[in-house]
């Protein structure tokens, strides 16, 4: 009895070389997609940089504008308080009373400066900042930020300062002039030396602030008028 034979497929060995051609072939496909996904990635940050540095040029646009008006209006109120000083020193007539109440209003209040914070905050908080590749564009912005730092703090002293010196033209002056004018106003002063020499040092002292204030805010706006030109040099605006 002849028993059944069950033919078989032929398969025909591959060489070395087809192992290697596939091989090959496989690592190339992954490689160029593994180059497609990072020149993409590259591609995204990039384009996220330049918003970021566009946007932080447009603060910093904005910042030297506000800069120098708050400079200008603080030189005018060190003006007003060097004639309040010289009235304060002299003797208490009833003209020289009333140029106190006139330039007793340079010290009433403060003009501050506050800058544009929203691309810095997102450059700091969200992890802008490891987009930006260049490291001058990456310095000129941090150390902007921290010269921000400084002129806060004596932002802060100033105000407290104005806070004080209010308390103090409560005590020396009455406000009620003002409220009710009248044809021929009395204009009070308090005849108490300890206070009225608290008065004029308060006021000296924050005239010293203010020039100091204004120092910073002028270093200020000439960083970033610098910043502005690197930044724009660096990473030019989209058409």
């Amino acid at each position: 009895m002849e028993v059944p034979h069950h033919a078989h497929g032929r398969h025909e060995k591959k060489s070395w070389k087809a192992y290697v051609s596939e091989f090959l072939m496989l690592f190339l496909a992954v490689f160029s997609g593994f180059i497609a996904e990072n020149l993409r990635e590259h591609y995204v940050d990039n384009a996220k940089a330049n918003q970021y540095v566009n946007s932080m040029v447009n603060d910093l646009v904005k910042d030297t504008l506000q800069l120098g008006q708050v400079i200008h209006s603080n030189k005018k109120i060190l003006k007003g308080i060097d004639s309040l000083l010289l009235y304060l020193k002299a003797p208490p007539t009833d003209s020289v009373v009333k140029k106190l109440y006139i330039y007793g209003s340079f010290v009433a209040g403060s003009i501050l400066f506050e800058n544009e914070n929203g691309t810095i905050t997102q450059l700091k908080n969200a992890g802008g900042l490891r987009l930006i590749k260049d490291t001058a564009a990456v310095n000129c912005i941090m150390a902007y930020d921290q010269l921000n730092t400084v002129i806060k703090k004596q932002a802060d002293a100033y105000y407290q300062f104005t806070l004080e010196i209010l308390n103090l033209m409560e005590q020396v002056m009455d406000f009620s002039v003002a409220a009710k004018p009248s044809a021929k106003p009395v204009f009070y002063l308090s005849k108490d030396p300890d206070k009225l020499r608290l008065f004029y040092n308060k006021c000296y002292m924050q005239k010293q602030i203010i020039a100091g204030y204004c120092v910073h805010l002028d270093n200020q706006k000439k960083a970033a008028t610098k910043d502005i030109s690197l930044l724009r040099k660096k990473y030019p605006a989209s058409e």
